[in-house]
C-alpha cells in the first residue's frame, strides 16, 4: 500500500465535511503559495473539523510548503493528472473515471465525497494554458453528479479560452455555484453567468498583504523582482525577451543612480527569477539576493522605504499594500497588462510601463493607501465568509 493510500485509509472521514481545494501551488510560485496558504488558514479557522484536500500538480512540494497552514490537510494530484493525461485522455468522463479509480486512488474517493470543490485563485484558467480547461470541466461534472458545490475564486481569465474551448468553458461555468474573478476583463469574459462574482485577487485574503507597522528607515535602495519566463513579447531598444527586460532594468538603475550594493533581488519563482539578474552580471555586484526559500520564510522586504521594480504581479500587490513606491513592468502585455492594470484600478499608485517605454522617473507616490488596502481585503474576506460561514458545514 502506498504512503498516500495508507494515509487516506486512516482518515476518519465518516460524516465529516470534505472541502476539496484545487490549486496550482507547489511549483513553487510565491503568489500561488500565498493564495493556497490563505485559504488553508481560513478553513483551519472556519472549518476545523473538516477534511481539507489540496489538489496540486506537485502535491509533495505543496505539502512541504503549506502543511503548516492546516496541519490536517491532505495533498493529492487527482484532477491535475487529468490535465496532464496524454492525448485526449482528459476528455473522458471524469465521473466515470473517478468511480473506476476510487478503489485505489484516495484522492478520487475524497473528491467524490466533497461537499465543496473550490478552484482557488490565480491566473492559470485562460488561453495561455488551454489544457487547464480540464479542471473547470471536471469540477462542474463531478459536483453535478455528487450534489456538491462548485466554486472558483479570484480567477484571472484573460487572455480567454478561444474557439471550441471557449464554448466548453462557458458550458462548464454554468454549473458553478460561485465563479469569482479578480479583474474587470475577466468579469467581462465570464459574462452574466449564475454565481458570477468579482472580488479581486485571492491574495487579498493573505496576511502577507496586511499593512506592516512602520520599520526603521532603510537607505534609498531598490528591490528588483524580474522574471525570466513569459517575456518573449517584451521589446526594448531593439532587443526582445529576457535580454530586453535586463537592459531596461539596467537602464532604470543607471538613470536612478542606484549602485549594486543598494539593490535587493527578490526571487518569487526559484531559478526563473534569477535569469535576468544573472544577465546583469557585474552591474549587480554587491546586491543582496533573497532566494524563494528566504522570501517564503520571512516575507518580501516591504515597508522599509525601498522602491520596487517588478514584472511579477504579486510582489506589486504585496509591496504596494505596504505603501512602497514602485514600477510595474509588463513583460507580456496580453497577460500581465490586465493583471497590473487591475491593481491600478484597485488603488495602487505604482507607475506601470510596457514594451518600448522610456525609463520612468523614480516614483515616490507610494502604493495603496491604508483605506484602499482595507477595502480590498474586506471585499475578499466577505467572499470567504460567504463561502465558508462559521459554524456551518456541508456534508
Amino acid at each position: 500500500m502506498s504512503v498516500l493510500n495508507l494515509l487516506a485509509s486512516r482518515l476518519p472521514v465518516g460524516a465529516r465535511e470534505v472541502v476539496y481545494l484545487v490549486s496550482v501551488a507547489g511549483f513553487p510560485n510565491l503568489g500561488d503559495e500565498l493564495i493556497a496558504e490563505a485559504w488553508l488558514r481560513h478553513l483551519a479557522a472556519r472549518r476545523p473539523a473538516a477534511v481539507v484536500v489540496v489538489d496540486s500538480p506537485r502535491p509533495g512540494q505543496a505539502a512541504l510548503l503549506l502543511q503548516h497552514a492546516n496541519p490536517a490537510a491532505v495533498f493529492v494530484d487527482t484532477l491535475w493528472r487529468r490535465v496532464f493525461a496524454p492525448g485526449d485522455g482528459h476528455r473522458s468522463d471524469p465521473v466515470d473515471d473517478l468511480h473506476r479509480s476510487a478503489g485505489y486512488d484516495p484522492g478520487a474517493r475524497l473528491l467524490l465525497r466533497a461537499g465543496t470543490v473550490h478552484i482557488v485563485g490565480g491566473g492559470f484558467l485562460n488561453g495561455l494554458w488551454p489544457h487547464h480547461l480540464a479542471l473547470v470541466s471536471a469540477v462542474a461534472a463531478v459536483t453535478r453528479a455528487t450534489g456538491g458545490r462548485a466554486v472558483a475564486s479570484g480567477a484571472g481569465l484573460t487572455p480567454g479560452f478561444a474557439g471550441p474551448n471557449a464554448e466548453d468553458f462557458r458550458g462548464a461555468v454554468d454549473g458553478f455555484d460561485v465563479f469569482d474573478v479578480r479583474d474587470a476583463p475577466s468579469a467581462e469574459y465570464l459574462g452574466p453567468v449564475r454565481g458570477a462574482s468579482f472580488t479581486g485577487d485571492d491574495a487579498w485574503l493573505s496576511a502577507a498583504v496586511a499593512r506592516p507597522e512602520p520599520g526603521p528607515p532603510e537607505e534609498a535602495g531598490v528591490v528588483v523582482c524580474a522574471q525570466g519566463d513569459l517575456t518573449d513579447d517584451f521589446s526594448w531598444r531593439g532587443d526582445r525577451g529576457v535580454t530586453a527586460v535586463a537592459r531596461f532594468i539596467e537602464a532604470t538603475l543607471d538613470e536612478w543612480a542606484v549602485a549594486g550594493p543598494e539593490v535587493v533581488i527578490a526571487e518569487c519563482n526559484p531559478g526563473i527569477d534569477a535569469v535576468v539578474a544573472n544577465r546583469l552580471g557585474a552591474r549587480l555586484d554587491g546586491a543582496e539576493r533573497l532566494s524563494f526559500q528566504q522570501v517564503w520564510a520571512s516575507g518580501l522586504p516591504t515597508g522599509r522605504g525601498r522602491t520596487w521594480v517588478s514584472t511579477r504581479f504579486h510582489p506589486h500587490l504585496i509591496a504596494a499594500s505596504a505603501g512602497d513606491s514602485g514600477v510595474a513592468v509588463i513583460a507580456k502585455p496580453d497577460y500581465y497588462g490586465t493583471k497590473h492594470a487591475s491593481l491600478s484600478e484597485a488603488g495602487s499608485a505604482w507607475t506601470v510601463v510596457g514594451p518600448d517605454c522610456d525609463v520612468p522617473p523614480r516614483p515616490c507616490a507610494g502604493g495603496f493607501s491604508p483605506a484602499a488596502v482595507a477595502t480590498n481585503r474586506s471585499r475578499k474576506a466577505a467572499l470567504a465568509h460567504r463561502l465558508y460561514p462559521p459554524g456551518t458545514g456541508l456534508r
